[in-house]
C-alpha cells in the first residue's frame, strides 16, 4: 500500500512539474518572442481604445484648429518667437561648444564595441558650473564622409540600449553623434536652483524642475545644435537627427530652431497636446509652460519638417505596451502634410505605424524604415501596408 501511495505522489509531483515548466516556456515565449507578445497585449485588453481605435472624442477634433503657421513669413517669425522661448532674450542663440572629454568612460567602451565602429569619442558640452551632457562620436569603418545623423535616446535608458538603431546607421557609412537625456548616462540629473525664491539649497531636477531655472529649455536644445556646429566643422553637408521616446521631444524642438537639420525622426515619443491621454502625458521639455503657451505642437512639427530638402517621420509603435500606442498619428498627419505644402518652401512630413510588436524600443521593421527615410524615402507608411505592398510588387 505504502509503494502504491508513493507511486501516486511521484506521478502527482511529475505532471505537477511538467507542467510548470509548460507555463514557465509559455511566459518566456511571450515575453522574448514579437509576434505571441503582441498577440497578449493586444488582446488582454477589453478596451478597444487602448490599441485598436482612437476615442472618438480626440478624433473630433480638427487638428487645423492647432496650426498658426500658414505663410513663410509665419514661418520665420514663429521659429524666432520659440528661440526666445528657448534662451530667453530676443531669440538670439547663445551657442555652446563641445569639448574633447580626454579619459575613458564604460559608456564609451560600450560604444567602441559597436559592430561597424572605427573609433568612438566622446566630447561634453558645459553649459553652466557642473552641468555636463556628454555627446559620442561613433566613425564608421566605411564612412559617408557627407551624411551624419545625431541620435538622442529618451527616459529611463541609454542610447547602448539602442545598438540596432545605430548599428545602422554606422554600416550605411553615417557619422554617428549619440547623446542621452539629462539624468541618465553619465549625463548630468540636477542643476543649482537661479530663479530667486529658491535658497541656495535647491537643485532643480533637470526634467521636472525647469521652472526652477533660467533658459532651461537651452540647457537641452544646445547640445543637439553643438553637435551640429561640430560636425559642420568636420566637413559634413547632410545633418539628420533620430529621437527616441522623450529624445523624440528634444529633436522636435530642436528641429524647430535649427534649420540645418535635414530630415528629423521622433521615434514613440510626441504627440499633439490634444492627443495626449494617461502615459503620453507631457514631460520634460514638452510640458514647459512657457513653450506649450507660445506655440502648438503641430507648429513645431511644420517648422521641422518644412524648407528645401527637409522633411520630418514620426514613427509609432501601435501596440506600445508603454506608451504613444493606438493610430493617433494618423490624426493629424494630413494636416501637417497640407499646411507644409502650402508653404511652398519645400519640405515634407508623414506618420509611420509599426504593427509588428508591443514593445517601446525601435524594432527591426522599425530601423529599416528610419534607415529609409534617411537615404530619402517617403516618411509615411506602415508595417501592414508595405508588407501588403511588397507582395503585390
Amino acid at each position: 500500500m505504502a509503494n502504491r501511495l508513493s507511486l501516486k505522489w511521484k506521478l502527482i509531483l511529475g505532471t505537477a512539474a511538467v507542467f510548470l515548466v509548460a507555463i514557465g516556456a509559455l511566459v518566456v515565449t511571450v515575453r522574448v518572442n514579437d509576434t505571441a507578445n503582441l498577440i497578449y497585449k493586444r488582446y488582454k485588453t477589453f478596451d478597444r481604445y487602448v490599441f485598436e481605435e482612437v476615442r472618438p472624442e480626440l478624433a473630433a477634433q480638427d487638428a487645423r484648429s492647432f496650426i498658426s503657421v500658414s505663410s513663410p513669413a509665419d514661418v520665420k517669425a514663429l521659429r524666432r518667437e520659440v528661440s526666445a522661448v528657448i534662451y530667453e532674450n530676443d531669440g538670439d542663440r547663445t551657442a555652446q561648444h563641445a569639448f574633447y572629454a580626454y579619459g575613458n568612460s564604460k559608456t564609451l567602451e560600450t560604444a567602441r564595441n559597436f559592430n561597424f565602429v572605427k573609433e568612438a569619442r566622446q566630447y561634453y558640452v558645459a553649459q553652466r558650473p557642473g552641468v555636463l551632457s556628454f555627446l559620442y562620436i561613433l566613425e564608421p569603418e566605411t564612412p559617408n564622409p557627407d551624411h551624419a545623423v545625431i541620435f538622442h535616446d529618451g527616459f529611463a535608458g541609454s542610447f547602448v540600449d539602442m545598438r540596432p538603431m545605430i548599428e545602422a546607421m554606422v554600416k550605411a557609412g553615417y557619422l554617428v553623434v549619440a547623446m542621452d537625456q539629462f539624468g541618465y548616462g553619465e549625463n548630468s540629473r540636477e542643476a543649482p536652483c537661479e530663479i530667486p525664491e529658491y535658497d541656495l539649497t535647491c537643485e532643480a531636477n533637470l526634467q521636472y524642475g525647469m521652472a526652477k531655472l533660467h533658459s532651461p529649455l537651452s540647457l537641452h536644445v544646445e547640445p543637439v545644435r553643438a553637435a551640429v556646429d561640430f560636425l559642420e566643422s568636420k566637413g559634413v553637408s547632410t545633418i539628420d537627427a533620430v529621437g527616441f521616446s522623450a529624445g523624440s521631444g528634444t529633436v522636435v524642438l530642436a528641429a524647430s530652431v535649427e534649420p540645418r537639420i535635414r530630415r528629423s525622426v521622433a521615434v514613440a515619443g510626441t504627440l499633439p497636446y490634444y492627443l495626449r491621454e494617461g502615459q503620453d502625458a507631457p514631460i520634460g521639455v514638452a510640458d514647459y509652460a512657457p513653450l506649450k503657451d507660445r506655440a502648438s505642437l503641430l507648429d513645431l512639427y511644420i517648422l521641422g519638417a518644412s524648407g528645401e530638402g527637409r522633411a520630418q517621420m514620426h514613427l509609432f509603435n501601435r501596440f506600445d505596451r508603454c506608451c504613444f500606442r493606438n493610430l493617433k498619428g494618423r490624426q493629424y498627419e494630413g494636416a501637417v502634410q497640407d499646411a507644409v505644402q502650402s508653404l511652398g518652401i519645400g519640405g515634407g512630413f508623414g506618420v509611420s505605424i509599426d504593427e509588428t510588436h508591443a514593445r517601446h524600443t525601435i524594432s527591426d521593421w522599425g530601423v529599416a524604415r528610419v534607415m529609409d527615410f534617411l537615404n530619402g524615402g517617403a516618411p509615411t507608411g506602415s508595417s501592414v501596408s508595405d508588407a501588403i505592398e511588397k507582395e503585390q510588387q
